[in-house]
């Protein structure tokens, strides 16, 4: 099916590993919320461990992240009725400009059939490195968004199409 065209990479070294359904369940059960289906399946097949996109299975750091994401939009004024699952939190430091970039991956669950993809986080805002602000940004799908990654990091040669 098109809408479940990941592309996991075969990496003996490093391979993806799954949740079980049971995992799954209670995630959700925990977070009361209802995980997009597309997101379901990516976690039966690389939850546990990913060898392209970090994955968060800890539901007290999932909590957190909740929290922190709602907090952070609410300041601006975004997203403040709509139904939100933050999946990964980041906090990158930049050498280049001595400075935390902070990034939440999520999705708009209001719309379950078709959950948008989010990244709200730092950015920079001008050609000279010197601007910075949070900036909202709706992706495609999480399917492209994962293979995109995927391609960044492995090429295109590797890529093993499962779906």
């Amino acid at each position: 099916m098109k809408k479940y065209n990941f592309r996991f990479v075969d990496q003996p070294e490093d391979p993806n590993i799954g949740l079980t359904i049971e995992e799954i369940a209670f995630l959700q059960k925990e977070l009361n919320l209802q995980f997009p289906e597309t997101y379901i399946y990516y976690l039966k097949n690389a939850g546990k461990k990913s060898n392209v996109f970090p994955v968060e299975n800890d539901v007290i750091k999932l909590k957190k992240y909740q929290s922190q994401l709602k907090e952070a939009l609410k300041k601006r004024d975004l997203l403040s009725s709509e139904s939100l699952f933050c999946f990964l939190y980041n906090i990158n430091y930049e050498p280049l400009v001595c400075r935390d970039f902070e990034i939440f991956y999520f999705f708009n669950l209001s719309d379950p059939k078709s959950p948008d993809l989010y990244v709200f986080g730092d950015f920079i805002t001008n050609y000279d490195w010197q601007g910075y602000a949070k900036e909202l940004t709706n992706k495609e799908n999480f399917v492209d968004f994962i293979n995109d990654k995927t391609k960044k990091k492995f090429g295109p040669k590797l890529l093993e199409k499962i779906g």
